[in-house]
């Protein structure tokens, strides 16, 4: 399906055209756009811009609406009140979602007078309005300060300019979104996120047409786009200091790349299956891989000895091992280029051979835990890890525990990927 986007180029690369392509294509939709305008603009400030003559804008749209099946349109800036006009005109009888763009995120006007005027009698009629605060204190003329100002500026939006519904997105205020459809309110409730937040306007929007494309209801669409755009400004752009729209397809192709690295891993660990054999714990050895997001795939069930081998007793699965998933990640609190650790019997044989080949070493005791954490129902595992790493001034390669009542003694290798975690392995057993 097609969603068309009607919006300006960004030339920082943050929001704008290009923000919403990668949206559209994130969601599985293909994007149609029409360029209106050119900011010239970096994430520190907006210069100026350059509005395409509105005729360009019609031909532009004409072509693709003539050839492609468009199930929803999303339109953002303009730049001017002719190509307001000839949008609306355009555009008419699509599912229309309006972004109403009236300014920079630094202030800087990116439609003329005209245009905003233009927008409210002739584009805000028959949309899906999605103002921030600020958008919508300008569009009704009201102070915005809470949400119940924010359902009273949707009703205004619907009721008085004749949008098919509104959305006042507060994610200047408390990072509640209000939606007015039908005659009805729904608050969807946010937090703070840390991460850049340039182009979440435009993902939300395009996210939201897209997602209306596909046939979602209009209350779960608006939910599932204000998770999207979340998940994109937890994993945004240092470079761009922008959202990062793609961010649902990198954690997919990180999972895919986690688990079947792992998988080939363990092959390999296999390989040498009767000279591992011996360092199996009696609780078997796992195998944890972390994406870069911290997601955490493991063997399902673990690695046990088999006659003078081993044998992995399940699949490769995310959240297959809490014990080894606990280990990694408060490891990667400190090393977070760390994605990779197993488990082994402990033997002072391990360790001699470990310092031998020049890796470093760690432990930590576990009679020295304190109580509150003993008494706790888990915290030992965070609790060893940290200790054994503040205990050296580089970052180990190795971590080991000598056991306690009812605890096997253990050594965890470390590693920045499964495969450097086998080929440590591989040189601890000679």
């Amino acid at each position: 399906m097609a969603v068309l986007i009607i919006a300006g180029l960004d030339t920082g690369g943050g929001a704008g055209l290009k923000a919403d392509i990668e949206t559209v294509s994130a969601l599985g939709e293909h994007p149609l756009p029409v360029l209106t305008s050119v900011t010239y603009q970096n994430p520190e400030k907006v210069s100026g811009y350059f509005s395409l003559p509105a005729e360009v804008v019609r031909e532009e749209i004409r072509a693709v609406r003539g050839h492609f099946d468009i199930k929803a349109v999303k339109v953002g800036v303009l730049g001017s009140g002719e190509a307001v006009k000839i949008v609306a005109e355009e555009t008419r009888g699509l599912l229309r979602v309006l972004d109403p763009v009236l300014t920079s995120s630094t202030g800087h006007p990116l439609i003329d007078v005209e245009g905003v005027e233009t927008l409210k009698d002739l584009l805000i009629p028959g949309s899906i309005v999605t103002p921030n605060v600020p958008e919508a204190e300008k569009l009704t003329g009201m102070k915005v300060s809470s949400v119940e100002d924010m359902k009273k500026a949707a009703r205004i939006l619907v009721d008085e300019f004749g949008a098919k519904t509104a959305v006042v997105k507060g994610g200047h205020l408390d990072y509640t979104d209000v939606l007015y459809w039908n005659g009805e309110f729904y608050e969807f409730r946010g937090e703070m996120i840390e991460g850049f937040t340039h182009g979440t306007g435009c993902a939300f929007s395009s996210a939201l047409a897209s997602l209306l494309a596909k046939g979602m209801g209009l209350p779960e669409a608006v939910e599932e786009a204000k998770r999207f755009v979340e998940t994109a400004i937890v994993f945004s752009s240092s470079e761009g200091k922008c959202i990062n729209p793609l961010a649902p397809l990198e954690i997919d192709v990180e999972r895919w790349r986690t688990y079947s690295g792992l998988k080939n891993a363990v092959k390999r660990l296999v390989e040498m299956g009767e000279l591992l054999n011996p360092f199996v714990p009696e609780v078997g050895t796992n195998f944890a891989y972390a994406t870069p997001q911290g997601e955490v795939f493991a063997v399902k069930g673990r690695i046990v000895r088999y006659g003078k081998t081993i044998k992995p007793i399940g699949p490769v699965e995310l959240n297959a091992s809490d014990h080894l998933k606990r280990a990694l990640l408060k490891f990667r609190e400190f090393y977070p280029e760390v994605r990779a650790v197993i488990n082994l019997r402990y033997s002072r044989e391990l360790i001699e051979r470990t310092e031998k080949l020049g890796l470093t070493v760690s432990f930590y005791d576990r009679r020295e835990e304190p109580g509150e954490v003993k008494r706790a129902e888990r915290g030992t595992m965070e609790w060893g890890i940290e200790t054994a790493i503040r205990r050296v001034r580089e970052r180990p390669d190795v971590i080991y525990h000598l056991g306690d009542w009812g605890k096997e003694p253990m050594v965890l290798v470390f590693g920045r990927d499964a495969r450097e975690v086998v080929r440590k392995v591989k040189e601890l057993l000679g």
